[in-house]
């Protein structure tokens, strides 16, 4: 079986499949909660990463073999940095953080990748940049905190939470060095072979309970292939294209969209109100990310 991704060079196509990304990303929320009723976070983590991998064995089970070692070296921190490492900073930051904070902290990431392309590939960071990023991030901030500012800071959450969003970025910066003869099906499961191999000692450790029986809930495997098929599979197949045409920092400032569409489905599924605050950080969002993607509006 073949996968196809070679009509990326359409700006319609690539800016509908950044938008998909993102808002399959932002409605995860609700699978995650649901499932936490029956896994920890780190079984969850486990188990989409194991049905993504097999779909992509499935789809081509041929020996992937790197062209040099540096090139196994950025599949290695692909997988470690946009999969592994970076779930469990976030998962255990919201152990010891409010998910306020925890939101606010994750949403930088598209900043700290212009930092980190910045002194890893030599992008350069512009004004213009800097401006949107900060229009974002305080959109995300009325959005996060919806006229409600209570900011209680907890030191080794937080912490977490920064680490996590600079785990991202370095993915995303990592991603874009990768030989662009890869396809995007090898880049992938080279990926999530690495963060399950990197998983693999946690099975043997407290944070790993085995109980099969759950997995003949309905609610369970319907969360679960949503997350494993459509959060993991297709999103990252799709990101590595976006990743590849947009550049890291461009494609990243689209996540700043998350806590709009998050709020969207907040209000639709569980009732949230949305406030003036919340349009406001909505429209900020808009603006931030229309002037990161623009470069040359003030020229």
């Amino acid at each position: 079986m073949k996968i196809k991704i070679d009509n990326f060079d359409n700006k319609p196509i690539l800016y509908s499949a950044t938008f998909l990304v993102i808002l399959i990303w932002s409605i995860t929320f609700i699978s995650t909660k649901t499932l936490l009723k029956y896994f920890a976070p780190f079984e969850i983590i486990f188990f989409r990463y194991v049905i993504a991998y097999l779909v992509f064995w499935i789809i081509d089970p041929h020996p992937i073999m790197p062209k040099n070692f540096r090139d196994e070296l950025r599949f290695i921190a692909c997988g470690l940095f946009g999969v592994s490492i970076n779930f469990m900073l976030e998962n255990t930051a919201l152990m010891y953080s409010t998910a306020a904070n925890v939101s606010l902290i994750v949403s930088a990431a598209p900043m700290l990748t212009g930092i980190v392309a910045h002194f890893l590939i030599k992008e350069k960071l512009t004004p213009k940049f800097l401006i949107g990023c900060l229009l974002a991030t305080s959109g995300v901030f009325l959005i996060v905190f919806n006229g409600r500012f209570i900011l209680k800071l907890n030191p080794l959450g937080d912490l977490l939470a920064i680490f996590a969003a600079l785990s991202f970025s370095i993915f995303s910066v990592t991603l874009k060095g990768i030989d662009s003869s890869y396809k995007a099906t090898h880049i992938t499961r080279k990926s999530f072979f690495y963060a399950l191999l990197s998983l693999f000692p946690f099975l043997f450790t407290p944070l790993f309970k085995w109980k099969p029986s759950v997995f003949l809930i309905p609610e369970v495997y319907g969360h679960l292939l949503f997350l494993g098929l459509f959060a993991s599979a297709l999103c990252f197949l799709l990101w590595n294209q976006v990743i590849r045409k947009l550049g890291p920092v461009k494609a990243n400032n689209f996540i700043y969209f998350s806590p709009i569409l998050t709020m969207i489905f907040a209000a639709i599924i569980l009732d949230e109100k949305i406030t003036i605050y919340a349009i406001g950080g909505g429209f900020l969002i808009l603006m931030g990310v229309y002037i990161t993607q623009h470069q040359k509006l003030f020229n």
